[in-house]
């Protein structure tokens, strides 16, 4: 799916495989480009993504095309609206495939569902919102 000209991405959709994320965060590590400040964030977000002492699910799953030379992105988005980035050939390869993480705004997250037409969860949105009025989306 085409996507509108104010954003870096090619085409959007659903990515047809589950990935738990606790096999995601006790098997991989960050591509080697990967910050010491995206490795703090990701700590950050493990915290933030708790609900009642375990780590919210992914939602959904979105292959995210950006014409980037690495690759197709894969946009795993929790369901307390925490957005983790992986390279998808690393990911299928069994590499060290985790490009960084996002604490959400409303519009990332909810563009990725409007792409795919599916509707945008309340509670996530409202997440988001929660990550914005807390300055996390900044961190």
């Amino acid at each position: 799916m085409n996507i509108k000209e104010n954003s870096n991405f090619k085409s959007v959709e659903l990515f047809d495989e589950d990935i738990d994320i606790y096999i995601l965060i006790k098997t991989y590590d960050f591509t080697t480009h990967a910050s010491a400040k995206r490795a703090a964030r990701f700590d950050k977000a493990l915290k933030y993504n708790k609900t009642d002492g375990r780590q919210a699910p992914f939602d959904r799953i979105f292959r995210v095309d950006k014409n980037h030379e690495d690759g197709i992105e894969l946009h795993c988005v929790t369901k307390n609206g925490i957005i983790f980035i992986l390279n998808e050939d690393k990911f299928i390869n069994r590499e060290d495939c985790i490009v960084t993480v996002l604490f959400a705004r409303v519009n990332q997250a909810q563009r990725l569902y409007d792409e795919v037409d599916i509707e945008f969860p309340e509670p996530i949105r409202r997440k988001c919102e929660e990550w914005e009025r807390l300055g996390l989306n900044k961190c």
